[in-house]
């Protein structure tokens, strides 16, 4: 079996990840998904998908990804 490569991030996708940092509050952004996420849940109710805990995941993921950029970004303006 082969080696599984790390992931690495090319110049481009971080500069973009850089102007979203600077451009988007994280915090932000992590409490608007949230908010869209459970007014979603609350018009699906009982017609979830099978997957839906690996939705939840990747939505929680995502979110928490949100609020750590948010937090650095705090820390970086703070000095």
């Amino acid at each position: 079996m082969a080696e599984d490569k790390p992931f690495v991030l090319n110049e481009d996708i971080l500069n973009k990840v850089r102007y979203f940092i600077q451009d988007n509050d994280g915090n932000r952004v992590a409490r608007n998904l949230r908010k869209m996420f459970f007014d979603y849940m609350r018009f699906q109710q009982g017609n979830l998908d099978v997957d839906f805990d690996e939705m939840l995941d990747d939505v929680e993921n995502v979110i928490q990804l949100m609020e750590l950029l948010g937090e650095e970004r705090r820390r970086s303006v703070k000095g």
